[in-house]
């Protein structure tokens, strides 16, 4: 009786997983035409509720940015089956809101068990380093190092946080150490341009700069880095020349405006010095040094009704800079999950320092989590793509990944973005 009560157990267990799999075969193909809607319906149907499907449903809200819906339901499957997996989801979906305190508790537990664990321990690290928690994050690589001594991100991450604690020839070794484990890693023969300049050690600078334009003739941060060291020994037609490269691959910015306009006004090519600084005033119109530039550069052609009136333009836009403070405001709101107030410090951040694109880019976050209204969102990520999208690969990627979730998911709900 007892085996014929246990084979009956089997079979019905073996014809609940088939019916599962039959089940998230149907909603794979429901996700793979966009229909996010109908698999959702399917799953939340689905009996029993395992910790399987509560992960599946999570995912598909992870997908379309509802990550508040991902997390609770991440949760609801960590009190049915505690793995590691969901934890490591958790994290994601956590950091994904902003919430990075919450993300750190969760990886530092699992670092905590699990040491092998080396690509939670990573990311860990990336969020002290984010979090200025730089010690914890000198830890983290340290022991990375360690386990781990031929990977090149490790040194590279390490010199980042040993930067953040003002351990200037630490960093510039740690920066080495990447290099020397591989001659590639781009990232590490930038900073260390970078270092090199700030040393004054010209030779080595260049030495790096060059190596970096000969793996990649187009990178913008080493063109930007050639020209500004060829402005410095004075050979402005070489420094033009990589500025006109700039500005083929169609990188404005107003410091290469700028740039461009001194070398013009020291090769006494008056006209085309005006261009670019006028160029520049384009970009931020309240910007002091470039109405100076400006008004310097009629005071050299002795042309001072001008003159006076752009130095005037310079002292009326020369206000206290002050975004940093609301930035940091509006940091603090958004961790006390004030969003609202967050929103209005971030955009008060923005509208006091027009260059300020992680200002921008945490105004469009906090309005893409408080607000219903995804176009609100959705515009303010368009405006940050339209101004900053050289600025930094990483949110740039995320910006592009999420304007293409806010359309997907207003054409299921069938809504039209502007």
């Amino acid at each position: 009786m007892k085996k014929i009560f246990v084979t009956l157990l089997l079979i019905l267990l073996a014809l609940k997983t088939e019916a599962q799999t039959s089940v998230f075969t149907i909603v794979d193909d429901l996700l793979l035409k966009g229909n996010y809607t109908e698999a959702l319906v399917l799953l939340k149907k689905e009996e029993p509720i395992t910790s399987i499907i509560l992960v599946k449903i999570a995912s598909i809200y992870q997908t379309v940015g509802n990550y508040n819906q991902a997390i609770n339901y991440y949760n609801e499957a960590l009190e049915i089956e505690k793995t590691e997996e969901i934890k490591v989801k958790l994290g994601v979906a956590y950091n994904s809101v902003g919430f990075t305190s919450k993300t750190i508790e969760i990886y530092e537990e699992i670092i905590k068990k699990d040491t092998s664990n080396l690509l939670v321990a990573n990311s860990l690290g990336k969020l002290y380093l984010a979090k200025n928690k730089s010690k914890n994050a000198e830890k983290i690589y340290r022991f990375l190092i360690k386990k781990d001594s031929l990977n090149p991100n490790y040194p590279f991450q390490l010199a980042k946080s040993l930067s953040n604690q003002n351990k200037k020839f630490e960093m510039g070794q740690s920066y080495l150490d990447a290099y020397n484990l591989d001659t590639l890693h781009l990232k590490s023969i930038y900073q260390l341009a970078k270092f090199f300049k700030t040393l004054r050690v010209r030779d080595s600078s260049m030495l790096f700069i060059n190596k970096g334009l000969k793996i990649d003739s187009t990178n913008l941060n080493f063109l930007q880095l050639k020209a500004s060291e060829l402005y410095f020994l004075k050979d402005y037609k070489s420094a033009v020349t990589y500025l006109n490269k700039l500005d083929r691959l169609h990188f404005k910015s107003v410091t290469t405006f700028e740039m461009f306009g001194m070398c013009y006004m020291n090769l006494k090519e008056y006209e085309l010095s005006e261009k670019y600084f006028r160029k520049a005033l384009k970009i931020n119109r309240n910007d002091p040094k470039i109405w100076y530039r400006l008004g310097a550069l009629y005071y050299k052609q002795e042309n001072n009704k001008p003159a006076k009136m752009y130095l005037l333009q310079s002292i009326m836009y020369a206000k206290p800079e002050i975004d940093k403070q609301y930035m940091l405001l509006g940091i603090i709101s958004k961790e006390e999950k004030d969003l609202q107030k967050a929103i209005h410090y971030f955009d008060k951040s923005y509208k006091n320092n027009f260059n300020n694109y992680n200002a921008l880019f945490q105004l469009a976050l906090a309005s893409d989590i408080y607000y219903k209204d995804k176009n609100i969102a959705y515009k303010q990520y368009q405006r940050y793509i339209e101004r900053f999208d050289t600025n930094d690969k990483e949110i740039t990627n995320y910006i592009l990944q999420r304007l293409i979730e806010i359309k997907r998911q207003s054409f299921i709900d069938g809504k039209i973005i502007d």
